[in-house]
């Protein structure tokens, strides 16, 4: 019934997906069509297309204009709708995907997306562990030079090919929260909202081991399946799911 499906990778996007879309067909077993609103959806590439589906209706929102324009030339249906004006109605399910680590007050806007759900709404989401393997790994990349000589000597051997048009993506805005279990779930108490589950979701992976240690299939299934059995300390990413209090 959806339209795009995932491949895993070393974020376990396609793990977190098939979180996000059991909830969804269960959500849907008391509500034949559900209102999905994808905050922070970007050029919807990440996570919203795998969400698409021709029951339910959903609304992309970010404030990025260049990545919706892309998601309106690219996914727009009559069920599928995008826009960087934040929708003044309620929702079943909104979903929050790598946004809470972009904003400089987390808080602030759960509170405002707990207004926009229903009372028997949930809201799915996903962060990354911001003293996890894979935040130190970025520093220390970028801290030392190591991406930026990479991405050089890489250019410098790569065949000069044409390239398609550049997909628009907001480099711009980086992290600027980095999570503690504790401190989320603390932010998520002030929010109103009641932690449901927070689960962890992948071990490792960021620029450099994501392209050389976890690119054939059987380490990406340990890169998900391993912390299914650790501690989320010692996780990259966390997914969640929230309901109002």
């Amino acid at each position: 019934m959806y339209l795009y499906n995932p491949i895993e990778d070393c974020y376990a996007t396609k793990k977190k997906i098939n979180i996000f879309r059991k909830e969804l067909d269960l959500l849907r077993i008391k509500k034949k069509k559900l209102n999905i609103l994808d905050f922070g959806c970007g050029n919807a590439l990440d996570c919203g297309r795998y969400l698409f589906n021709n029951l339910d209706n959903y609304l992309g929102y970010d404030i990025y204009k260049p990545g919706i324009d892309f998601a309106v030339s690219n996914f727009k249906k009559k069920n599928i709708n995008f826009s960087n004006v934040f929708p003044k109605k309620k929702f079943d399910v909104i979903i929050c995907s790598e946004v809470l680590e972009h904003l400089v007050d987390p808080i602030i806007i759960l509170k405002k997306l707990n207004k926009s759900l229903y009372t028997d709404g949930i809201l799915l989401g996903s962060v990354p562990n911001g003293y996890g393997l894979t935040e130190i790994e970025k520093f220390l990349i970028h801290k030392l030079g190591i991406y930026a000589f990479i991405k050089k000597i890489y250019y410098l051997f790569k065949k000069k090919k044409r390239t398609k048009k550049k997909i628009p993506f907001n480099y711009e805005s980086g992290h600027i929260q980095f999570f503690r279990i504790n401190v989320l779930k603390n932010i998520f108490d002030k929010a109103s909202m009641r932690v449901n589950y927070i689960k962890n979701g992948s071990f490792m992976g960021a620029d450099i081991s994501g392209e050389i240690l976890f690119r054939s299939e059987i380490m990406k299934k340990i890169n998900t399946r391993l912390p299914d059995y650790l501690p989320s300390f010692m996780c990259a990413t966390w997914i969640f799911k929230l309901l109002k209090k």
